[in-house]
């Protein structure tokens, strides 16, 4: 981990401390508070306005302009939203979150798996709070979670004292990890990691989404061919009026683990699609999803940039 300066360490403390003042807030009060931001976020000049505005051409071309405008607005809103619960993720006791968690969607299936005594694969987005999905996960089961660590050794320290609190376990990731997720499938365990973030160089390929070609991880589908494991898309998605979230589950079908990697990405891109279309404003729309583009194609962040 790098040396930090003072002035480092001092913003990292202040940011640590403002987290555990916002657990202390009653959640429809951050629900409303990030309206406020939000707003304010759309009006002033910034440059990944422009990445928000080429991602929800992409998605959603049946819009208008002002529907679209209206979007990416909502948009800004809702990763407020994300950044105020953030005291929820890091401090929140058990009982508190369970009693902001609407019944969940599909875990039925999850569990049937795990009696089968099967490997479970959750996989998730940057959708609704993807922060909440491994500790939800976690209230409900041992879980270990892959994860990129900070660079700051405190932060680092912070973060897995938060995710780990229930009954998860954190692997990071590099070239040790994907040893460590075999195992934990293999013997029958859940384990949980985000799918919609752009690989590294062979390490993907390009599969449907949006009507448009993106660079898509061949991880899961590796997982899934090596362990037989079954794979669940998992969102926690907000509910509206700061009454909580909930949790859905939907089975990703088998060809995610078939010997075709680019069937088996498109089947991962259709449930990854199917969820932002129900709660569009909650995906994380200022990320390059569609950044690499194979032959043939633009890169459609040129102008955005």
């Amino acid at each position: 981990m790098p040396v930090r300066s003072a002035a480092a360490r001092m913003k990292i403390a202040l940011a640590l401390a403002l987290i555990r003042l916002l657990s202390w807030l009653p959640l429809r009060l951050v629900y409303g508070l990030a309206v406020i931001p939000g707003g304010l976020a759309y009006l002033l000049p910034w440059r990944k306005h422009r990445v928000i505005e080429t991602n929800l051409d992409i998605a959603f071309p049946e819009l208008n302009a002002a529907q679209r405008r209206r979007l990416h607005r909502q948009n800004l809103v809702e990763m407020m939203r994300l950044v105020l619960e953030s005291g929820a993720a890091w401090y929140w006791s058990a009982r508190r979150l369970e009693r902001h968690l609407a019944s969940p969607i599909g875990w039925d299936e999850v569990e049937k798996a795990r009696r089968e005594g099967r490997g479970v694969l959750l996989i998730g987005a940057h959708l609704g709070n993807w922060e909440l999905s491994s500790l939800v996960t976690s209230l409900k089961g041992p879980f270990c979670g892959l994860y990129k660590p900070p660079r700051d050794a405190a932060v680092d320290e912070a973060l897995t004292r938060s995710r780990e609190r229930f009954t998860g376990r954190l692997i990071a990731t590099g070239s040790p990890a994907m040893r460590g997720l075999l195992r934990e499938l293999k013997s029958g365990g859940t384990v949980g990691l985000l799918m919609d973030q752009l690989p590294r160089q062979g390490e993907g390929v390009y599969a449907p989404l949006f009507g448009r070609p993106a660079l898509t991880l061949t991880l899961v589908n590796r997982l899934a061919r090596r362990t037989g494991c079954q794979v669940f898309f998992v969102t926690v998605e907000r509910l509206s009026m700061g009454r909580g979230w909930q949790l859905r589950c939907a089975p990703v079908p088998a060809t995610v683990g078939s010997a075709d990697s680019v069937a088996a990405a498109g089947a991962i891109n259709a449930q990854l699609e199917a969820a932002i279309r129900r709660v569009p404003a909650q995906y994380l729309w200022l990320y390059k999803r569609f950044a690499l583009p194979p032959e043939g194609y633009d890169d459609p962040y040129k102008k955005a940039a």
